[in-house]
C-alpha cells in the first residue's frame, strides 16, 4: 500500500550530527522524500503528537525532551516520506522504541540501537522518579517514525499540504482564502477518530 510517513530527527539526533547518516539510510529504502523542514516545536504541537500518552507518567518528560531541554538544540528536523509500505520500512530501520531492547546474538543494525540511550528521569530536585517500584526511564532514541495507523494524523499535524510535493499528497486538501492550502479533514478530526477525544 502506498502511504506517507512522518520521520522526525529528535534533538539528540541533531546534537549527534546524525541527520546525514539517517537520510542516507532512508534514501536506500525505495521510498521518496516529499517534504522536509526544520521545526522548533511548541507544547501544543508536542501534546498533540504524544496525545495517546497524555496520562502516562513520562508525558511531561517526553515533551521536555522533544523541546530540546536536555540537549544543546531546541529544534528538530521533520520529514515526510512516500512509498509502498513506507511506515513499516522506516520503522524497521529505526528499530524498537527502547534502544536497549537488543538481541544479544545479533548484530546491532537499527538507528536506535546504534545511537539511542536510556536516561533515568529525575524531578526538579534531582531525585529519581519511581513509579510502582520502578525507576522512570526516558528513551532518547534519536528518531521518530510513524506507525501506519497513525501516519495520516501525524503527517497532517506536522505538515500542511503546501509543504508536501503536490503529486504525493495522498490526503484530500483544498484552497482556503487566497492561496492557503488546508487538509479537508484535519488532524483534530483524526485525533478524535483514533483516540476517541
Amino acid at each position: 500500500m502506498k502511504e506517507l510517513s512522518l520521520v522526525l530527527i529528535k534533538p539528540d539526533g541533531v546534537e549527534l550530527s546524525l541527520t546525514g547518516e539517517i537520510l542516507s539510510h532512508l534514501d536506500m529504502l525505495d521510498i521518496i522524500l516529499v517534504g522536509s523542514k526544520v521545526v522548533k516545536p511548541n507544547i501544543e504541537l508536542l501534546k498533540n503528537h504524544y496525545f495517546e500518552h497524555r496520562n502516562k507518567p513520562f508525558f511531561n518528560d517526553i515533551i521536555n525532551y522533544m523541546m530540546g531541554k536536555y540537549h544543546n538544540f531546541n529544534f528538530i528536523y521533520a520529514f515526510c516520506y512516500y512509498g509502498e509500505d513506507a511506515c513499516t520500512k522506516i520503522r524497521d530501520l529505526a528499530g524498537k522504541t527502547n534502544p536497549m531492547d537488543k538481541d544479544g546474538r545479533k548484530k546491532i543494525t537499527t538507528i536506535r540501537q546504534k545511537y539511542g540511550k536510556n536516561v533515568i528521569v529525575t524531578d526538579d530536585n534531582g531525585n529519581e522518579i519511581i513509579i510502582k517500584g520502578h525507576t522512570l526511564v526516558r528513551f532518547e532514541n534519536v528518531i521518530h517514525a510513524s506507525y501506519s495507523d497513525k501516519a495520516e494524523y501525524e503527517v497532517k499535524l506536522w505538515f500542511n499540504p503546501s509543504e508536501i510535493v503536490e503529486d504525493y499528497r495522498l490526503y484530500e486538501w483544498k484552497k482556503e482564502s487566497g492561496e492557503n492550502l488546508v487538509w479537508t479533514k484535519g488532524y483534530l478530526a483524526l485525533r478524535k477518530e483514533i483516540f476517541g477525544e
